[in-house]
């Protein structure tokens, strides 16, 4: 499938595939001129992203939402940890593991010989990467991952963060992530039960007010502008894959205070910053 080549064309690809997101970043002037060649985007056929009958996401019943875990939630579903590939195509952890679970309809034409099933060895995610055979495997589940040592289909890993450190760079050419980074997606995939499926305790579910706005609360105290713009980066990006015609107004007004606030605190205006911070999380 050809890209895009110019920004008319980069609107109208984008409005098919990504209609929301089209919409906010047109409003809120964020998007960048798109151009890409035909090796860019996947090819006809493929579906990457579950719309429909979604898995649940369970919890451990013990299991606290602090911000280790919301950011590690929050990285888990953004394709920037994947690398520069990744973003292109919209693929995130979550896109296979949909929930913490399994997207049953995940399939890349040329890579997968059924739903679910994806060769992680091929060239398409990294060429020195490629072992040269054609072997799809089964989508695994991460419910329960933290009891399932040791690691990996392909090479074996004895501990959960030496094996996601190998998805992201090495199966998926992505940059290598930080020691916060991986622990924050530790700390999410760990939550992670299943348990629950078998009736034994009551589910923990996703709550359907869950943000990930007060992580900018600690970086906005301790005038972090590195962690500012990397969450921000991340919080603006999630909204646009979640953005809904519902949800457009609301979504635009938010995404428009975090650019603001991005500009206040890259300019040491923190007491600004800090009071746009307010505006998205009233104090209660």
């Amino acid at each position: 499938m050809a890209g895009p080549r110019n920004r008319k064309q980069a609107r109208l690809f984008l409005s098919r595939f990504f209609p929301g997101l089209v919409s906010v970043c047109i409003s809120t002037q964020l998007c960048q001129p798109v151009t890409a060649v035909a090796e860019n985007w996947l090819p006809p056929g493929s579906s990457t992203e579950m719309i429909a009958n979604k898995p649940a996401e369970l919890f451990r019943p013990s299991t606290r939402f602090d911000d280790q875990l919301l950011y590690g939630r929050l990285l888990f579903r953004s394709p920037q940890i994947l690398g520069g590939k990744a973003v292109r195509i919209g693929l995130s952890c979550n896109s296979c593991h949909t929930n913490g679970h399994v997207n049953s309809g995940f399939y890349i034409q040329g890579l997968s010989d059924r739903p679910g099933r994806v060769d992680v060895t091929h060239r398409f995610w990294q060429a020195g990467f490629d072992d040269g055979v054609d072997n799809p495997i089964d989508i695994p589940s991460l419910r329960g991952v933290s009891n399932t040592a040791p690691y990996g289909a392909v090479n074996i890993f004895p501990d959960l963060p030496a094996f996601t450190r190998h998805v992201i760079s090495d199966e998926f050419a992505g940059p290598p992530p930080s020691q916060e980074q991986v622990e924050g997606l530790i700390a999410y995939m760990n939550a992670l039960d299943f348990s629950n499926l078998q009736g034994e305790r009551k589910p923990v579910q996703t709550r359907k007010d869950m943000t990930y706005l007060p992580l900018l609360e600690a970086p906005l105290a301790n005038r972090d502008t590195k962690k500012i713009d990397e969450l921000v980066d991340l919080i603006r990006a999630d909204y646009g894959q979640r953005v809904s015609r519902k949800s457009e107004a609301t979504t635009i007004q938010i995404v428009r205070i975090l650019k603001e606030l991005q500009k206040k605190a890259a300019a040491n205006d923190f007491a600004a910053a800090l009071h746009l911070y307010r505006e998205l999380v009233p104090v209660q």
